[in-house]
């Protein structure tokens, strides 16, 4: 079964690109897509329209098999959940800490404040070297440890589908090899994955689908 469909789907333009044209896109459990376009804004907007932070001006967009309305945020919380987004504009809460940003989701979907991080996340936080800044807020960590809080906050959401923009850039060198030996785990275990990055190796690696985008236009290529 089919986790994502996006039929007939139209995307105004974001930047300098030219926005996305009726087109159709499905993801299903293990597919790892490589997304290629001759405008980076363009390739961005589709990651933006995957997570539900663009909408659509026409076209109808279904996670497993239900549509999505559009109309009201509240009705997105639950899907967006769902979604790992570690990306350029990924973000966190500028006046919570840390921990406060990587417990977020669970406040909410848990409805109590008494919680906190689970092993994991902590494991984690340990070994991305941030576990002493969990009580600072964003504005206190450096650009790398920022960066790397998101990409925990994202990766231990026990996402359905994970979206990344540049890995390679995104995630600090000196734990590289970490984040490939964690994002290889998950693809193992079938989490989707679709992702923009301009390192040969590591689109050869990680990729069994190239979405191609030109003029607006987005066609998929099956790799094998």
């Amino acid at each position: 079964m089919k986790l994502i469909e996006l039929s007939d789907y139209t995307l105004s333009p974001i930047g300098q690109g030219n926005g996305l044209n009726r087109f159709y896109f499905d993801l299903s459990k293990g597919d790892a897509c490589s997304v290629q376009a001759d405008s980076p804004d363009d390739a961005h907007l589709l990651l933006k329209a995957i997570a539900m932070l663009e909408y659509p001006t026409d076209g109808a967009y279904r996670f497993m098999g239900e549509k999505i309305n559009f109309s009201d945020h509240r009705n997105l919380l639950s899907y967006k959940k769902k979604i790992g987004y570690v990306t350029i504009d990924a973000s966190m809460i500028s006046n919570m800490s840390i921990r406060e940003n990587l417990l977020l989701m669970r406040y909410y979907f848990e409805n109590s404040l008494s919680l906190d991080i689970k092993d994991n996340v902590k494991n984690l936080c340990i070994l991305f070297d941030i576990y002493d800044k969990l009580d600072v807020r964003p504005g206190a960590l450096r650009p790398t440890e920022l960066r790397s809080a998101i990409t925990i906050r994202e990766l231990t959401k026990s996402p359905d589908i994970l979206l990344f923009e540049r890995p390679e850039n995104f995630v600090r060198h000196t734990k590289f090899d970490l984040f490939v030996k964690l994002l290889k785990e998950m693809l193992l275990a079938g989490l989707p994955l679709v992702f923009i990055s301009y390192d040969a190796h590591f689109i050869k690696e990680f990729s069994n689908r190239q979405i191609l985008i030109s003029n607006g236009n987005l066609t998929t290529v099956k790799e094998g």
